[in-house]
């Protein structure tokens, strides 16, 4: 026997009393185990370890293998655990509901991770349920996680390190488990010999090493009514099954556990949804302080939501669903200034709605979220390209009113470098609601402003015009033109001025003598005519003599390439000459952007040359005036897009880019005038030609039509001294002695260059640019004159001392 064993005993076994002889004290070889074991008791072993704790270590290190050893920790650490979940649980056992509800919402409240997983959470309810109704064991079971309609049973590895594991335990429904038939029903029930109820064949359907026999089966189910799970609690054989007062116990702990989980969920999540509408209120507030103007709020949705998801670039498309296509003319170009992000407005670029992210997401309406956009096939580098910039990752959302998208976002590159996340997605899918309903606010704004300029307008020429009247286009129905003056109106340089009274004729003479007298008919042509007469305002320069100067020009290049044009062309040309400043008020582009004219708002650019055309067609719309009426539909289209496109050219804007174009296909030898993207640019070629054909004409009418342009360009200038404004030199009539200067810059910059170009494409039309070269020389001779005798003050006026409609 060792040492420690006999101090053991030694100190446990009664000393011998005074009166016992020797013969009552026996040797250790011959006293038996049971004697030596007899005083000892439980507690008496407990109370000497507890003095001697060395002799219980020293027994565990020699005796104890290290399996056991673990084993009594564990045992140690869940007794320790269900200490710490009994002094919770008690909290539940107290029958007032009051302060049942006050315990369980503080209990949840420490627990509840919203957006997180809350099955462990149940579980410890479940745990605090079994305790409060003296259940031996309970069993969690989840429906529809592992497969639809199944339940599963939960079981988690460690409440501490909340290990868990879905086990699946059968389809729900009933004639199987009691937890399948609860889901089924969604009722609680008592049983109290699970064995014997022939309702539940399968039992409970768990393997359990003591038989159970009473069942306490309760439905999970949210305050939103969604069954989510079934809690079945057990006592075994041999202990009393479950009664009704421990039905309600459970009852009244889970309903009032889950609308707690309910509560509490809800008010943190409003906390969240809080902050988001705050911002999203902040956000709304903005666009509608800026929603008269249209490219203000379009920055403001791009500002906020590159703020709202993190990102460092963003897109935002509107949807021409007549075109089908995508386009926007507003560019995060990535620069900071003052805290805020700078959008440039440039030059508008349209895709097609069928290419690329952004184009998917318009057709589809779909929400996308891609984390490498170049390895989508999807992806369109055409932006990229055009911008300088590499895409990574995109978050492309629809903007959808009344179910039809009306424009895209895109947000790229997450800051963070990573992809946009799912809560990224969420936050912007409820910014987008909020886009949409600006964009489309907006719109009706700017359509209602529409039809009030529309009818401003309308209104305006009521008031100034009036269609031609029977005399008037009978009268010209009768008109004949002499010989001689027919002759003259082949010479490019023929000056209509002397005629004033036969300018209708002289146009029916050009269509008749272009297209054939039988081509329009006559009577419509007359009436089309002298209304179009009767639209032209009696402005100094952008008149109805104007008009006929123009056409006549167009007549003599059309007469000089017969065979290159067809008849539809040349009518519509011809036609195009006639009205294109229809209702010209004499005043220019900006002039009518600066003061806000309802034209203006109508048209963004190009602003007075679509007016000229709107005003065409609606000439053309007259009873009795519709000169084309005879061609097919197809036909009348066409011929209506060659007027249109005509008419837009006369802009001055265009005519720079379209000479670049021009210049650079003949240097290559490419130009070909059977490929319409080509021929469409000659066309506008020979449009600058004849709207700027008073320069080669004969030098007394070009000197004459230039004081008419100035006369017309300070009356701009007049207008803009009297709110304030200085005009620019070539408007400002003070400023009248530098026009010689002003016309040599002109004829080099933009003149010679254009008849040149034109004489090169159709050396027919040479005598135009002779005629230019003339007349700028007689303008480089004043200067010249006037530089001798030291009145001149500017020798090298700049373009902008222009006399021609720049603005146009």
């Amino acid at each position: 026997m060792s040492k420690k064993r006999k101090a053991l005993e030694g100190s446990l076994v009664p000393e011998a009393s005074p009166a016992t002889g020797a013969k009552d004290q026996v040797t250790e070889a011959e006293e038996p185990e049971e004697t030596l074991t007899a005083g000892l008791t439980d507690e008496k072993v407990k109370t000497y370890l507890s003095l001697h704790t060395h002799v219980l270590e020293e027994f565990v290190a020699d005796s104890v293998d290290v399996e056991t050893v673990e084993k009594w920790l564990m045992k140690k650490h869940n007794r320790q655990d269900d200490d710490t979940l009994s002094k919770e649980t008690n909290r539940y056992l107290e029958s007032n509901i009051q302060a049942v509800v006050y315990e369980l919402n503080s209990y949840l409240e420490q627990r509840l991770d919203v957006g997180g997983d809350n099955k462990l959470l149940l579980y410890e309810l479940s745990n605090v349920i079994k305790t409060a109704t003296n259940a031996d064991t309970f069993a969690l079971y989840f429906v529809g996680e592992c497969s639809n309609q199944s339940l599963c049973l939960f079981t988690p590895m460690g409440l501490k390190d909340k290990q868990q594991r879905l086990i699946p335990a059968g389809q729900v429904g009933y004639g199987t488990t009691i937890a399948s038939y609860v889901a089924k029903f969604r009722k609680t029930l008592l049983v109290e010999d699970i064995a014997g109820d022939k309702r539940f064949p399968k039992g409970t359907g768990l393997d359990s090493a003591t038989p159970i026999q009473s069942v306490l089966c309760l439905p999970i189910i949210t305050a939103t009514d969604e069954l989510i799970g079934v809690l079945e609690l057990h006592r075994y054989f041999g202990k009393d099954p479950f009664d009704v007062n421990q039905q309600k116990v459970a009852t009244a702990n889970l309903v009032w556990a889950l609308v707690a989980i309910h509560q509490i969920q809800v008010s943190k999540g409003l906390a969240k949804q809080t902050e988001l509408n705050d911002f999203l209120l902040d956000v709304s507030k903005t666009y509608f302080d800026n929603i008269l103007a249209i490219d203000s709020l379009l920055e403001h949705i791009m500002i906020n939501a590159k703020s709202l998801v993190n990102a460092d670039r963003c897109a935002l498309f509107q949807v021409d669903h007549n075109k089908r296509e995508l386009y926007s003319d507003l560019f995060d170009i990535g620069e900071v200034k003052e805290g805020r992000p700078v959008f440039k407005k440039t030059k508008e670029i349209r895709f097609s709605i069928e290419k690329g992210i952004a184009g998917q997401v318009a057709r589809t309406g779909e929400v996308l979220n891609i984390p490498d956009a170049y390895a989508d096939p999807r992806f369109n580098r055409e932006v990229d390209l055009y911008t300088g910039y590499t895409t990574r990752s995109i978050l492309c959302m629809p903007i959808v009113s009344r179910g039809i998208v009306i424009g895209v976002i895109q947000m790229v590159n997450k800051m963070s470098g990573k992809a946009f996340t799912q809560t990224d997605e969420k936050n912007f899918k409820m910014f987008a609601v909020f886009c949409a309903l600006a964009l489309h606010c907006a719109n009706m704004y700017h359509k209602i402003q529409q039809s009030e300029c529309i009818y401003r307008v309308t209104m305006e020429k009521l008031a100034y015009h009036s269609i031609c009247t029977f005399e008037e286009w009978q009268s010209l129905m009768k008109s004949t033109l002499p010989k001689a003056l027919c002759k003259e109106i082949e010479q490019f340089h023929f000056d209509i001025s002397p005629y004033e009274d036969l300018w209708p004729s002289i146009f029916v003479y050009m269509i008749h003598s272009s297209c054939g007298k039988n081509s329009i008919d006559l009577e419509k042509l007359c009436r089309f005519t002298m209304s179009v007469k009767k639209n032209y305002r009696r402005v100094p320069y952008h008149n109805w003599k104007h008009a006929v100067s123009v056409a006549h020009c167009m007549y003599t290049i059309l007469q000089s390439v017969q065979g290159t044009f067809s008849e539809l062309e040349r009518k519509g040309l011809l036609v195009a000459c006639l009205c294109h400043d229809l209702d010209h008020r004499g005043y220019t582009n900006s002039y009518l952007h600066k003061f806000d004219h309802p034209l203006a708002a109508l048209y963004s650019t190009s602003t007075m040359e679509q007016h000229h055309f709107s005003q065409t067609v609606a000439i053309l719309q007259l009873e009795g005036h519709n000169i084309f009426d005879n061609l097919t539909g197809d036909e009348y289209e066409h011929l209506l897009d060659i007027i249109r496109k005509a008419i837009i050219a006369t802009d001055l804007a265009l005519y720079f880019g379209n000479r670049k174009q021009l210049s650079d296909l003949l240097q290559a030898g490419a130009l070909n005038i059977n490929n319409q993207a080509h021929r469409d640019r000659v066309i506008g070629l020979m449009m600058t030609a004849c709207d700027l054909s008073s320069v080669t004409k004969l030098w007394p009418v070009t000197k004459a039509t230039t004081n008419d342009i100035y006369a017309e360009f300070w009356g701009e200038g007049d207008e803009m001294k009297k709110v304030g404004i200085q005009p620019m030199p070539m408007m400002d009539r003070d400023k009248n002695d530098e026009i010689p200067e002003g016309q040599v810059g002109f004829y080099n910059a933009v003149a010679l260059p254009c008849y040149r170009i034109l004489a090169e494409i159709f050396p027919a039309s040479t005598q135009l640019l002779k005629s230019c070269r003339e007349n700028l020389a007689q303008w480089e001779k004043i200067v010249q004159s006037r530089g001798a005798s030291g009145t001149t003050r500017n020798p090298t006026a700049p373009l902008k001392n222009s006399p021609v409609k720049i603005e146009n």
